[in-house]
């Protein structure tokens, strides 16, 4: 603020952004494409757990607002408003929801462990209140960027958006391409305010360049900044596996295409009763993966299990190869042993190890059996505890979500009196209308929609995704888990469980019961799947298919089928029982008289190793290719390293110290004679002082002399200086003499040079 000639106060900052030249359209523009960019992260994330429509209005709002108050209020207000804007933020989406300002102020320890969370890696995503704080990030740093672009402050207006999107690349919620985008942006802006402040001059130009290109570097290095680790769980559980796609990390579990299978055997389990092994249980679905929300606790000693009193099973599981899950028949109550004495519990129950499990690790788990009778089931009701519908997405739905995809879950289900009923029919629907085959393309859009409409086949994921969402859509809390089903059973009570073996189910929540699985995967194409590849590993001579323990056990593929044709007739005699009486469905313990119906996963058996590389030592993956992104990027970082050179002078500099030790090229003996005398004078400058204006060089070497114990060569160069200057001359040898004598001298002020 200032005053005029007639006392007049005058906002400065106001008068210099009323004009619309070009450049300033485009900084503006710059600004409002950086606050995009992060709006644009935080958009994918209210798509999923709800409230971009809320999201949207409130950022718009913001922008309005800034536009107004521009002329309105000073920077030391906006800010302090742009604080307020949070928490009117926070309101504004309760109040607009139905919820109320008073769920806000409940809400807030929630939040406030959330946001801590996020500054040590979580995604956005795995926060049980992901949309409520999303919608009370937004609406700040936009207002207060736009506020300070309008006013034509462009630098001081990227720093809040600049900062937003910042946060949401150490979350690791904004990728590459969004980052570069935003980093442009801000860069953009800078630099057309600059070049508005300047009248059009691209005097700044490269500086614009050099601190462009050092903010992308700055951009991509954060990405490796704090975030929790994504190793595959299982050894040879890559991409290209159903075990890669089933657990890619343990906070998110992939949806792919065409999958291969794993003959190999990844651990054992001795146990009371057959069952699945459950590694993970996912809640949240953002249309082509499962997340778990939530963060990890310490195990204590024990983990809450299912409501009322429980009979209890006892296994013991020993890997055999590296483990980066802890299998378990559900609802795991205890654990027992080295590998799960550091052990951590997610917000879901599900227990997952601190270190990776080496082959030869064992471990007990104690887990609740949860058999409830159908009718008991039916009678459940829907009095749903607190932790299953306010906790947690138990209930989510993708918010683009189409109406034909509820109305036809809502058909299959019509005639359904009771949740599980509901359950059964669905089940039953998946089971019957959809074939099972693991070659399938992954569809582009929400997955469970895709399957159900446009899709006749698919394989565990695809099955177990669709009846969850149609769960979902009929408000019946249902859930995601993945693991393995039990395995060959090769000794009473003993296991033996391979990548073959991998899957994915559903559990449903029933008042006073807990968490139900239900089996939508059709069993007879994934049991034959199973036994071929299982047949052409030992035929091939596949490492690592059977074990030791189990040669007192022949294995053959008479004995397979056998014990496949005893484990068949439960199947067919469920799926009759589904089909006349509703009460085919599984407990969380799985079937104790049926084979576990899905079996895949794993690496090919066409040469690929278990580690993911082939059997001759190559692996494709380790052929380099540079993306056009990557391309762009290092093009991006030359041209700032030669803008920085060319604004820092460095290149300059470097030619001058290295003229100060070479001579160069010899041309005009006098010319030579000069340049030798003032390769001299930097280097006496760099040792004692530089010559002082007016001193003349036979003076400023008689003051050296006096003063310092001079090298008495440097009369002989100045000598030559001055007959080359100011006499008739000197001839080639005198010359060749003076640039020899400063070569000498510089060498021996350079140590390394003396190599030479």
């Amino acid at each position: 603020m200032s005053t005029d000639s007639r006392g007049r106060t005058v906002d400065v900052d106001l008068e210099r952004s009323v004009g619309a030249g070009p450049f300033r359209l485009l900084a503006l523009a710059c600004v409002a494409a950086l606050i995009g960019s992060y709006v644009w992260v935080l958009r994918e994330v209210t798509q999923v757990v709800g409230g971009t429509g809320s999201l949207l209005v409130l950022v718009g709002t913001m922008l309005v607002a800034a536009t107004v108050l521009a002329r309105a209020i000073r920077p030391r207000t906006a800010t302090a408003a742009a604080i307020v804007v949070v928490v009117v933020g926070f309101a504004y989406y309760l109040e607009a929801t139905g919820v109320g300002v008073d769920a806000a102020l409940a809400a807030t320890g929630t939040i406030l462990d959330d946001t801590a969370a996020l500054a040590t890696g979580l995604p956005l995503l795995r926060m049980v209140e992901a949309g409520l704080w999303t919608l009370g990030f937004a609406p700040g740093p936009a207002f207060l960027s736009w506020y300070l672009a309008v006013r034509g402050r462009y630098a001081v207006a990227v720093v809040p958006g600049g900062l937003a999107l910042l946060f949401l690349v150490l979350t690791g919620d904004a990728g590459t391409t969004i980052t570069l985008i935003g980093t442009a942006s801000g860069i953009g802006a800078v630099g057309f305010g600059e070049l508005e402040r300047r009248g059009g001059s691209v005097a700044q130009t490269d500086l614009l360049a050099v601190v462009f290109a050092a903010m992308i570097v700055l951009s991509l290095s954060v990405t490796i900044l704090p975030g929790e680790d994504e190793e595959a769980t299982v050894s040879g559980g890559g991409d290209g596996t159903l075990e890669g796609t089933i657990d890619t990390a343990d906070e998110r579990s992939g949806i792919s295409g065409q999958v291969d299978l794993s003959p190999e055997v990844r651990f054992t389990v001795d146990s009371e009763e057959r069952s699945y092994w459950r590694t993970g249980v996912y809640d949240r679905f953002a249309g082509d993966e499962w997340i778990r929300s939530g963060s990890l606790g310490e195990y204590d000693g024990s983990i809450d299990g299912p409501p009322g009193d429980h009979e209890t099973v006892s296994q013991r599981v020993t890997a055999q190869t590296e483990l980066g899950v802890l299998p378990g028949a559900a609802q795991q109550v205890g654990l027992e042993g080295p590998p799960v004495r550091h052990a951590e519990v997610s917000a879901h129950g599900q227990p997952q190890p601190a270190d990776t499990l080496v082959e030869g690790d064992e471990y007990a788990v104690e887990s609740a059996i949860v058999d409830p009778d159908p009718d008991e089931l039916r009678g459940a009701g829907t009095d749903y505890p607190d932790h299953v519908i306010d906790d947690h997405d138990y209930l989510q739905l993708p918010e683009d979500t189409s109406s034909e995809f509820e109305e036809y879950s809502a058909e299959v289900t019509a005639d359904a009196e009771t949740n599980y009923d509901a359950a059964v029919a669905i089940e039953q629907y998946l089971r019957s209308s959809k074939g099972y085959s693991l070659d399938v393309d992954k569809p582009s859009g929400n997955v469970a929609e895709e399957f159900l409409f446009e899709m006749d086949e698919g394989y565990c994921v695809y099955f177990a995704t669709s009846m969850v969402q149609m769960l979902r859509a009929e408000e019946i809390p249902a859930r995601y888990a993945t693991g393995y089903t039990s395995g060959q059973e090769i000794d009473d009570g003993e296991y033996v469980v391979r990548g073959l073996d991998a899957h994915a189910w559903v559990e449903v929540y029933f008042p006073d019961h807990g968490w139900v699985t239900f089996e939508p995967t059709p069993g007879d194409a994934r049991e034959d799947e199973h036994n071929d590849r299982l047949e052409e590993a030992r035929e091939d001579g596949h490492d690592g298919v059977d074990i030791e323990e189990s040669e007192d056990v022949p294995i053959s593929d008479d004995e397979d089928e056998e014990e496949e044709s005893d484990d068949e007739e439960p199947n067919e005699s469920d799926d009759e029982e589904l089909n006349e009486s509703d009460d085919g469905q599984t407990d969380d313990d799985g079937p104790d008289d049926t084979e576990p119906d899905d079996t895949e996963s794993g690496d090919a058996d066409d040469g690929t190793s278990a580690n993911g590389g082939s059997d001759d030592g190559f692996d494709p993956r380790e052929v380099v290719t540079i993306t056009r992104e990557q391309l762009a990027i290092g093009i991006l970082g030359l041209i700032g390293l030669a803008a920085g050179v060319r604004r820092t002078g460095a290149s300059r500099r470097v030619r001058r110290e290295f003229r100060l030790y070479w001579h160069g090229r010899r041309g005009d003996p006098d010319e030579d004679a000069q340049r030798a005398y003032h390769r001299l004078e930097r280097l006496l400058a760099r040792e004692y002082r530089p010559r002082r204006r007016g001193e003349s060089s036979r003076q400023y070497l008689s003051a050296l002399s006096a003063a310092e114990s001079l090298d008495p060569r440097a009369e002989r160069v100045a000598h030559c200086y001055e007959r080359a200057t100011y006499g008739g001359g000197v001839d080639r040898e005198a010359a060749n003499e003076a640039i020899a004598i400063v070569d000498d001298l510089a060498r021996e002020r350079l140590p390394l040079l003396d190599r030479f």
